[in-house]
């Protein structure tokens, strides 16, 4: 075996020891619970699971373990996978409201210059027709 695989599985194996312990134990849950696994559901814990693995990755990190506690923690993040996506997606939902609210805030402000500058410019040119105001505006 080379060098960098052997680097490769002492630094990732355990993780991905945890994500395979993890999505098992995640499926068992669902099976104990009388949900039925269906393939589209299988299909969206493998696309999930690049996911899963960066944010099992970072907390092993944080949490400066090795070997089998890196596994648990990552089974634990695996398990828990949905909630965590789920709580980054609406935290994320979050953030885009509030910066699509503040820009439709600017541009309903910008709308309402623009029409009080047409509206006061309309005034001025019937002013003018009426003979209330000078066409030089003197």
């Amino acid at each position: 075996m080379t060098p960098w695989a052997e680097a490769a599985i002492a630094k990732y194996g355990w993780i991905a020891v945890g994500l395979t312990f993890g999505l098992a134990a995640k499926y068992a849950l669902l099976i104990k619970k009388g949900i039925r696994i269906k393939p589209v559901l299988f299909l969206a814990d493998l696309l999930l699971l690049p996911m899963v693995a960066l944010i099992a990755y970072w907390i092993v990190n944080q949490a400066g373990v090795h070997g089998e506690a890196a596994a648990l923690l990552t089974a634990a993040a695996t398990v828990g996978a949905d909630r965590v996506v789920k709580l980054y997606t609406d935290r994320f939902l979050r953030q885009v409201d509030a910066v699509l609210m503040e820009s439709v805030v600017q541009r309903k402000a910008a709308l309402r210059e623009e029409v009080q500058t047409e509206l006061s410019a309309e005034r001025t040119l019937q002013d003018i027709a009426v003979g209330r105001r000078p066409i030089g505006g003197e």
